[in-house]
C-alpha cells in the first residue's frame, strides 16, 4: 500500500515547533524568545498528534504500532546517545550505568533523555481509551436534540489536566528523593498533553470546517497580536495573578498560540525543505541536541570573541540563534536521510516519500 497522503500545514505547525525545540535549547536563546515559544511549541505537537489520530484499531494494534513508532525509536535514540556521550563528550557526565538509570525512571529533569517521545508514547494510551469511549457514546441525549458531546470531552478531558496541574502546584517538590513532584514515565504530565491531543482530535472531527470559514488575513492580524499581548503583557509587566488564575491564564495563552499558528500555516505554501523537516521531526528531536553541542563546542574554541559578543548582545543573540537553528535543521537533513533511507525500522517505518 502506499504512504498516506500528508496535511501539509500539520507539518507546517510542526516544522515551526521544532526549529522552537532546538532554539529552546541553544546558550543564545533569549527570554524575549522563550516567552514566545513556551506556551505552544510543544503543546502544538500533541494537536498535531491528536489531530492525524485514526481511531480504526484494536489496543493491541494500536500499541504495536506507538511502540514501533515511539517507543523503540525513543529506546535507541536515547541510549545511543547516551552511550556515544560517554565516547566523546563536551559535558560533564556521570557514568553509564547511572546515567542509563535516570533514562529509564524518565523523571522530568532527571537525565530524561528525549523526554517527549516518551511523553508522547505514555499520553497516547489513556488517549486512546478516552477517544474510544468518546466515540461509543449516542450522538442523542435524553432531553432531545443534539449534544454536542465534543464539548463535554473537551471539558473532561480538560478537568483531568487541570488536575493534573494543580497536583504539580500544591504537592511538594522535597515528597520524592529526586526533589520535584514528577513522576517516572512523565505520568504527572500526561494528562496535560492529552488535553491539547483531545482539542486536536475534536478540531478535526468537529470544528476544522467553520475554523476554515473565518481564516481571513484579518483575523489572523488580530489572532497573532491577541497572543502577542497575552504574552508579553505579563512578561514586560512581571504581573502575578492568584495560582488559579494564572493556570487558566496559561491554557487561554497556548489555545490562542495554537490557533494562531495554525491560522497561519494553513496560508503558507510550505516547500520540499519544510515539508521534509516537518515530517521527520522525532528525528530531529533525537538528533539535535548532541549537533548543537557539537555547534557550540567549536564556536567557544575558534570563534570565541565573536560567540561572546553574541551571548551578550540581546538583539544580536536573537538573531543569531535563529539563524543557527536553521541551519542546523539544514545539517540534519544528512542524518535523517541516511535513517529514513537504510535504517527506517529505527522510526517505525518502511520507508518514505516525500511529495512535491
Amino acid at each position: 500500500m502506499g504512504q498516506a497522503k500528508r496535511i501539509e500545514w500539520v507539518d507546517i505547525v510542526k516544522y515551526v515547533c521544532i526549529i522552537m525545540v532546538m532554539l529552546s535549547h541553544l546558550e543564545t536563546r533569549t527570554e524575549i524568545w522563550s516567552a514566545f515559544y513556551t506556551p505552544f511549541f510543544l503543546s502544538a505537537f500533541f494537536f498535531a498528534a491528536g489531530y492525524v489520530y485514526k481511531p480504526n484499531n484494536s489496543f493491541g494494534v494500536f500499541l504495536d504500532k506507538k511502540i514501533r513508532q515511539l517507543f523503540m525509536p525513543w529506546l535507541v535514540f536515547s541510549v545511543f546517545d547516551i552511550v556515544l556521550s560517554q565516547i566523546i563528550t563536551f559535558n560533564e557526565h556521570d557514568s553509564l550505568l547511572e546515567e542509563l538509570k535516570w533514562n529509564f525512571l524518565q523523571i522530568r529533569g532527571q537525565g530524561d533523555q528525549i523526554w517527549f517521545v516518551a511523553a508522547l508514547f505514555v499520553a497516547f494510551i489513556p488517549f486512546y481509551f478516552f477517544i474510544r469511549f468518546y466515540e461509543s457514546k449516542p450522538q442523542k441525549i435524553n432531553g432531545g436534540g443534539y449534544c454536542n458531546k465534543c464539548v463535554v470531552a473537551i471539558a473532561l478531558a480538560w478537568l483531568l489536566s487541570f488536575s493534573s496541574i494543580l497536583y504539580t502546584r500544591l504537592v511538594p517538590a522535597d515528597i520524592f528523593p529526586w526533589n520535584t513532584t514528577s513522576l517516572p514515565w512523565h505520568i504527572e504530565y500526561m494528562f496535560q498533553a492529552m488535553f491539547y491531543m483531545v482539542l486536536g482530535y475534536m478540531f478535526r472531527h468537529n470544528m476544522e470546517a467553520e475554523f476554515d470559514k473565518y481564516n481571513t488575513l484579518k483575523l489572523r492580524i488580530v489572532a497573532l497580536l491577541a497572543y502577542l499581548v497575552l504574552v508579553f503583557v505579563p512578561f514586560f509587566g512581571k504581573v502575578k495573578v492568584p495560582m488559579v488564575g494564572d493556570i487558566l491564564y496559561h491554557y487561554l495563552t497556548v489555545v490562542v498560540g495554537i490557533a494562531t499558528l495554525i491560522l497561519i500555516a494553513k496560508e503558507i505554501k510550505a516547500n520540499r525543505y519544510i515539508n521534509y523537516v516537518g515530517q521527520n521531526t522525532l528525528i530531529y528531536f533525537a538528533l539535535h541536541g548532541k549537533a548543537l553541542s557539537v555547534i557550540q563546542t567549536l564556536l567557544k574554541k575558534f570563534a570565541v570573541g565573536f560567540y561572546s559578543a553574541v551571548l551578550n548582545n540581546v538583539a544580536l543573540s536573537s538573531v543569531f540563534c535563529l539563524g543557527l537553528s536553521l541551519v542546523l535543521s539544514v545539517i540534519l537533513i544528512v542524518p535523517t536521510y541516511i535513517i529514513n533511507r537504510w535504517f527506517p525500522f529505527i522510526v517505525g517505518r518502511k520507508s518514505i516519500k516525500i511529495e512535491k
